[in-house]
Formats: C-alpha cells, sequence, structure tokens
C-alpha cells in the first residue's frame, strides 16, 4: 500500500464512525448529551492533574547555623585492650611449641567423659528406638 492508500483508508474508517456517532446522537440526544458532558470533566480533570503535577515545587530552604569546634573532639572511654591483643592475625599451618603451651590445655578425664556422655545422648535422640 502507498501512502495515498492508507489516508483514504483512514478517511473512510473516520467517516463511518462519525455518521454512526451522528446516528447515536439523532436516536438519543439525552444520552449523548450526558457522554459528552462526561468526557468533559474527564478532559477537564486529566487538563487539571497535568497542570498541577506539572508545577515543580521549590524546595523549601531552611535556614541553618554554621557549626564552629570550640574545643577538640574528646573520643570516648571505652574498653582497653590489652597490648599484647591482636584484632586478627596470619595462620600458621603448624603451631610452635611456645604457641601450644600458652593456648591449649590438655582436657581432663572428667571433661572427656562429660563430652563422651553429652555426645552419646545425641546419638540416642537421634537414632530413638530405631534397631
Amino acid at each position: 500500500m502507498d501512502f495515498q492508500g492508507i489516508l483514504d483508508n483512514i478517511k473512510e474508517k473516520a467517516s463511518s464512525i462519525f455518521e454512526k456517532v451522528r446516528e447515536f446522537y439523532e436516536e438519543n440526544k439525552m444520552l449523548s448529551y450526558i457522554i459528552a458532558g462526561l468526557v468533559a470533566l474527564l478532559l477537564l480533570c486529566i487538563i487539571l492533574l497535568c497542570v498541577i503535577a506539572g508545577r515543580k515545587k521549590e524546595p523549601e530552604v531552611i535556614p541553618g547555623t554554621v557549626l564552629e569546634l570550640t574545643e577538640p573532639l574528646a573520643i570516648p572511654d571505652g574498653p582497653e585492650l590489652p597490648k599484647d591483643y591482636t584484632a586478627s592475625r596470619t595462620p600458621k599451618d603448624k603451631w610452635s611449641e611456645e604457641d601450644a603451651e600458652e593456648w591449649f590445655t590438655v582436657p581432663t578425664q572428667k571433661e572427656i567423659d562429660s563430652l563422651s556422655k553429652a555426645n552419646d545422648n545425641l546419638i540416642n535422640e537421634i537414632t530413638g528406638a530405631a534397631p
């Protein structure tokens, strides 16, 4: 289709719609007035909404005061860390003898028995009455 054919097609459709609207108006005048009034009211509301929403509100400027330091900032007291405390360290593959003596404690027989009993109780809870 060429451009002229498209325009002719649009003209035909528009004229047929215009004729149908005219026939509807001739048969139902009161209903036509009500529909026209509602359409006009709808267009008015849309225009008002666009006008009101389109206004840019200028941001309110709150007058502020510039704070000036009269004294140096004081850091609040907090828990002190020991001198030999490190927050993080690079882990070693193996403990040295000094590290093992300082940090590793050999469990007593009572602690081993208590751990064994806790493990047995946990296993019994899990297995329940299973054969």
